[in-house]
């Protein structure tokens, strides 16, 4: 099992030395609060290297086709297999950067993120067999997530937000307008369902315009991982004491105490697994 999370600051990259994989965000990608320029990237991965650490350039938003000239040309520069990006692999979740690594006959440095497309078996065989790692959906039940994590491929994520809406539209800056409110749009909000009592969180990006809500709960699997084994896990945080709650339960296994140890860390966590599978589902599915 490989530990995956994620980086807000270069200076933190020492402290993770027991991380397998780290992702470095970037203006390509969906809903991180940095996005590290390429002089940063370079020099974050001259820091994995030297321990060991598999870093990962983010690139998951969807592309628009009058960027498309320009995402090019920023995979031309971390896709030189002579230059400091050779260590590296491509988070993406546009066909347009799957089609490039395609072209030069590099699909295995690729992690397909689009985490509410990969719900069965097939869809995982289909990028296992292209030598790609996949972001699993993470509103399965307990049983799929089971069946789908023999796939050598597959990356769970098990802590953390995530995204349930992804829009290229600046919907808090919108809002604003229509309201005539007085707010800073880029700082994160909470909006709450009329019907429903969960707040979501909800946020607005400068770089590339967009806007992500983010799940009301950070996920939280941890004892189930003991039967589920999958060979990737994602910690989405930079929180170091949940990192090696997670790297123990790793090394000793998941246990219980170190389960409540984390909600103890965050009281704002639930687990989006379901624990009965619907009926809907045949058993053979």
């Amino acid at each position: 099992m490989k530990l995956i999370s994620v980086v807000k600051k270069i200076d933190d990259i020492d402290r993770l030395s027991f991380v397998d994989m780290l992702i470095f965000p970037t203006i390509y990608s969906i809903y991180y609060d940095k996005a590290f320029n390429i002089d940063e990237i370079k020099e974050a991965i001259e820091k994995c290297n030297k321990l060991s650490i598999i870093p990962i350039i983010s690139i998951d938003g969807l592309i628009e086709e009058d960027s498309l000239e320009n995402v090019y040309s920023y995979l031309d520069v971390i896709s030189d297999m002579q230059s400091a990006f050779m260590s590296a692999m491509i988070m993406f979740s546009d066909m347009a950067v799957m089609a490039y690594y395609k072209k030069i006959n590099k699909l295995d440095r690729l992690i397909y993120n689009a985490p509410t497309y990969i719900c069965n078996k097939e869809d995982i065989m289909y990028y296992q067999k292209m030598g790609i790692l996949v972001m699993s959906s993470l509103e399965l039940s307990l049983y799929d997530v089971e069946i789908n994590a023999k796939f050598g491929n597959l990356i769970l994520q098990v802590y953390g937000y995530f995204p349930i809406y992804y829009s290229k539209r600046k919907v808090l800056s919108l809002y604003k307008e229509y309201a005539n409110l007085d707010y800073n749009p880029y700082i994160e909000k909470e909006i709450k369902e009329e019907l429903r009592e969960e707040k979501y969180k909800i946020r607005e990006y400068s770089s590339i315009p967009h806007s992500v809500i983010l799940s009301a709960n950070k996920i939280c699997i941890f004892e189930e991982l003991e039967n589920i084994k999958p060979n990737y896990i994602y910690v989405n945080t930079d929180n170091i004491e949940v990192l090696k709650l997670y790297k123990d339960g790793m090394d000793k296994g998941f246990k219980e105490e170190n389960a409540l140890a984390l909600k103890e860390i965050d009281g704002r966590i639930d687990k989006s697994l379901l624990y009965v599978r619907p009926a809907i589902l045949k058993e053979d599915e």
